[in-house]
């Protein structure tokens, strides 16, 4: 390993004080010619970068060749979702929200089981989580979209889903929509998303 003459004078002049100057000298000799050396060895071999002419971004997609999910959500509308297929999904006037499971999309009407909207520190109802516990087999992860602003579950919640066997991973609706349909391409049939509407 190479050290900097500058770090290893002082070691010298410890150890040799006599000869200080001469092991400078000799020393900064060597590692200015190995230096020299070992630069021309490396541009000589080196060979010439072609520079990246840019492209669309889909060009670096690493997940283009794989097959879309079944079911996802190409965009978040004000009160809704415009799915894979065409068609729109509509929230109701944000009293409804979004269960994708198994290529299926499903009303969830969470009105009267969500609670702390309003606080940030969002708490679901056993009830209201029925439908997920009704799954078999389950998917490992589930997305859980809390609406347009960025919110917390409740340790409440948490524990129910994981007592159900879920892995829990939470977002605000856009993410969750969008981190469901990087996830769903890799494993469709491992995940699931729940959603509050956007405009909540």
């Amino acid at each position: 390993m190479m050290r900097n003459i500058s770090t290893m004078t002082p070691l010298l002049r410890h150890i040799q004080p006599v000869m200080r100057s001469t092991c400078r000298h000799t020393l900064a000799a060597s590692f200015h010619s190995t230096r020299n050396v070992l630069a021309d060895r490396i541009l000589n071999q080196a060979t010439p970068i072609e520079h990246s002419k840019g492209g669309a971004i889909q060009d670096f997609d690493l997940l283009q060749d794989l097959p879309r999910p079944p079911m996802s959500i190409d965009t978040v509308l004000d009160n809704g979702f415009r799915l894979s297929t065409g068609d729109e999904f509509d929230c109701r006037d944000n009293t409804v929200g979004c269960l994708i499971v198994e290529g299926e999309v499903f009303e969830w009407d969470f009105s009267k089981y969500v609670e702390g909207l309003d606080t940030g520190l969002v708490s679901i109802d056993e009830q209201g989580l029925g439908v997920v516990n009704l799954l078999f087999p389950r998917p490992e992860l589930l997305l859980v979209g809390l609406g347009g602003k960025s919110r917390i579950l409740s340790e409440h919640t948490r524990r129910l889903l994981m007592g159900m066997g879920y892995t829990v991973e939470v977002a605000d609706t856009v993410n969750a929509a969008s981190n469901f349909e990087l996830l769903a391409t890799e494993r469709p049939r491992q995940v699931m998303a729940l959603l509050l509407p956007p405009g909540i």
